[in-house]
């Protein structure tokens, strides 16, 4: 809930430092009025003073404070003074270079003041349009958000326990919004530069402290939504019961991070950097997804609890999944997918398991693409339909699953496979209270006699068990080559499984 709140703070601010051209007029109360009524509407407490005359209106002492979840504390954010002024049909807004913004917070009887201080160098902004559809134009030389102080039961805790600085440079970016009964944008946004450098100290023990720096270079934003215009801040699920929806992509041309983390005897240490990805979010009341892909990334990780230094590198790393989270009538889209690939281990860890090198060690590659159609039986935005759910068999009926692409390359032996079945919801007793599946996947393993003779020579694999696995895979495949199998598993319509033709069950 309290990052349902930070992101709307966020959203609307971003939405308001943003800038040209212009169909019809909009005037500089009108602009005022429509980010004081966002933040209303949002369950925020705005007030200001305004002194208007005509072609500018000035705002000052702005409050702007909204009551954290479970009575928890409050957030505040003060502006001492915003200036619209009108410029030919559109509206120059401009601020301060600093802007205070303070979390007071109050849990388990401990009341805790946060200070943080919004920076901005070089900003321009206007709004055009009408005010039923305006556009913001922004750009910056730089924005940023630092730590400002911490307050804990009357005590200030200095820099030197507690500091953070979030920075973005080049800014630029555009939002198109436009209000009817739901509040309709498109944005786009580049940052030259985004740098994080957070670090802290428990105050009480000089020798537990914690670390965290990294930094992204050309990063790309781009996305649209709907936002309802008024939801119950106490009620985290009415955005989404009220229209919330948003679909977007990032990218960014390279990154790294670090993280150091020491309590006494204790420590960890963890480094990456990646040559850039890319990543796609949608939410809705109907469904949820993400997906991402990182290129040439290094990872090392190192600590008290990690026996020796890990160091992992990957040509391409990311996953995808989307999954329903709504009742609905028809089946929606579902998915799953997995990206590993030219995934290489520092030489320390083979040298546990294999220190003979005797088995291969080309970069190893894991694929899966999965597919399909699913339907929520329960809506997991109703409080009690969630908890039924969490009581229920079956909460969702699967339809449909596709295996767009299955491949394990790995110490010499390579699967690959792909397939689709069908399943028949009101058939639950063909498989003993699974729906029935109907469809064939096919599959081909190359290297697999080899790997187990290796396995076997290392002795990491007995010779009664590899019998039992060279038996297994005689059952499900046949020879199509030198160290190459195949297989066709089937399940037709009458609910027999045939392996390469031949009924199973």
């Amino acid at each position: 809930m309290t990052s349902c709140r930070a992101l709307t703070t966020t959203t609307a601010l971003a939405t308001l430092m943003m800038a040209q051209s212009a169909v019809a007029d909009v005037t500089p109360a009108e602009v005022w009025a429509d980010f004081k009524g966002y933040m209303e509407g949002y369950g925020y407490a705005v007030s200001a003073t305004e002194t208007d005359t005509g072609d500018t209106l000035t705002v000052t002492d702005i409050t702007m404070t909204v009551p954290l979840p479970e009575e928890e504390g409050t957030m505040t954010m003060t502006m001492s003074e915003m200036v619209f002024a009108a410029d030919g049909g559109a509206v120059d807004v401009s601020w301060p270079a600093e802007m205070p913004v303070a979390l007071n917070i109050e849990a388990d009887g401990e009341t805790v003041d946060i200070g943080l201080l919004y920076k901005s160098d070089g900003h321009q902004m206007t709004v055009s349009g009408d005010p039923n559809a305006t556009q913001w134009d922004f750009s910056a030389a730089s924005l940023a958000v630092a730590l400002d102080g911490i307050t804990v039961e009357g005590e200030t805790l200095g820099p030197d326990v507690a500091r953070g600085e979030v920075v973005l440079g080049d800014v630029a970016s555009t939002t198109s919004m436009a209000t009817d009964e739901m509040r309709n944008f498109e944005q786009s946004m580049t940052i030259g530069a985004l740098t994080y450098d957070i670090a802290a100290q428990d105050p009480d023990n000089a020798e537990s402290n914690l670390l965290m720096k990294g930094s992204m270079a050309g990063v790309n934003y781009g996305g649209s939504g709907a936002l309802p215009m008024e939801f119950d801040p106490e009620d985290p699920a009415a955005i989404f019961q009220g229209g919330f929806a948003v679909n977007g992509t990032f990218s960014f041309e390279s990154g790294e991070s670090q993280l150091n983390f020491v309590d006494r005897s204790d420590a960890f240490s963890y480094q990456s950097s990646s040559a850039g990805g890319e990543g796609a979010v949608t939410m809705d009341a109907k469904a949820w997804g993400y997906d991402y892909l990182m290129r040439n990334l290094d990872l090392q990780l190192s600590g008290s609890e990690i026996p020796f230094p890990v160091a992992l590198k990957a040509a391409e790393f990311g996953g995808a999944v989307l999954v329903p989270v709504g009742k609905t009538e028809d089946a929606q889209d579902v998915a799953l997918g997995l990206n590993l690939t030219d995934f290489e281990m520092n030489d320390i860890i083979w040298q546990i398991f294999d220190p003979g090198a005797q088995l291969a060690r080309d970069p190893a590659t894991i694929k899966v693409d999965l597919t399909g159609k699913a339907k929520m039986l329960f809506d997991l935005f109703d409080p009690e339909q969630a908890e039924m759910m969490a009581r229920a068999d079956m909460p969702a009926e699967v339809y449909e699953l596709t295996l767009n692409n299955l491949m394990v390359k790995a110490v010499g032996a390579m699967l690959t496979g792909s397939g689709a079945f069908t399943f028949d919801n009101s058939d639950l007793e063909t498989f003993g209270g699974m729906p029935k599946p109907t469809g064939e996947i096919n599959a081909e393993l190359t290297g697999a006699n080899a790997l187990i003779d290796k396995l076997i020579a290392m002795g990491l694999l007995p010779e009664e068990e590899a019998m039992g696995f060279r038996m297994m895979m005689s059952m499900f495949a046949v020879p199509a080559g030198d160290d190459v199998l195949t297989s066709k598993i089937e399940i037709n319509e009458q609910g027999h499984v045939l392996a390469n033709g031949q009924r199973i069950q």
